[in-house]
This record gives structure tokens, sequence and C-alpha cells, in this order.
């Protein structure tokens, strides 16, 4: 038996928080890589989300999606609520990295002039030696 359209949406939403929290945590720990990563399965996620949607409304009128309880609006609170976490974990996502990316361009100033600083110590590699074999 197929699981009714509002759990299984439910149940992506659930995925998406998780992940939420989890890019929260690579944020905190400076794991870009695997934030990125947890971007893109985010994306697919929302990608089959979609599709859920577009299933239930694709079904002909007469057809009336059955819901994982009697109340509906007991479903309706439930994705609500997971909704409303995904938006406040993405929130706090955004002031993380808001953040990272500030003291990003306070420090590129500095590492430019230190690379400047470096510079005036190099040697020439091309050095022109040059020697008499006549003598």
């Amino acid at each position: 038996m197929a699981r009714p359209l509002a759990t299984q949406q439910f149940d992506v939403l659930r995925e998406i928080f998780d992940l939420s929290r989890a890019q929260q945590q690579c944020i905190e720990r400076e794991e870009l890589g695997r934030f990125a990563a947890l971007m893109d399965e985010r994306d697919t996620l929302l990608h089959e989300l979609q599709m859920l949607v577009q299933e239930e409304a694709s079904l002909p009128e007469n057809v009336v999606p059955i819901r994982a309880s009697a109340d509906q609006a007991e479903d309706t609170l439930a994705l609500d609520t997971v909704i409303r976490g995904i938006l406040e974990h993405d929130r706090k996502n955004e002031a993380l990295l808001a953040e990272k990316m500030e003291a990003i361009r306070e420090e590129l100033p500095r590492l430019a002039q230190g690379a400047r600083a470096n510079a005036g110590y190099r040697t020439s590699a091309d050095t022109g030696s040059f020697t008499n074999r006549v003598s």
C-alpha cells in the first residue's frame, strides 16, 4: 500500500531539516566542502518534494488524497512546524556564513600585503651566470 502524500512530504521535509542542522555544524567547523555536498543533497530532496507536490496537484478532481491522519489540520500543523524549523536553521546558517565571509574580507588585504612583502625577499631565478673558459 502506498504511503499517503502528506506523510511522504513530511518525511522529505524532515530530511531537509536534518540536512539544515548538519549544514550549521559544517559551517561552525569550517567544513565548507561537506557543506557544499549537503547543499547538493538538499537540492535533490527539494526536487523530490516538488515532484510530490506536483503529484498531488495532478490528481483528478474526483480523487481526494488520503491523509496520514483523519484530521487534515494535524498534517498541516506538522508540515508547517518542520518548514518553520528549516527556515530557522537556514537563517542561522545565513548569519554564520555572513560572519565567515566578513572575516575573509577583512583578511584578504592582509594576505595581499604579506604576498607583496614576501615578493621583496625573493631572488631572481635568472642570475645570468657567465664562465670564462679562456683564461
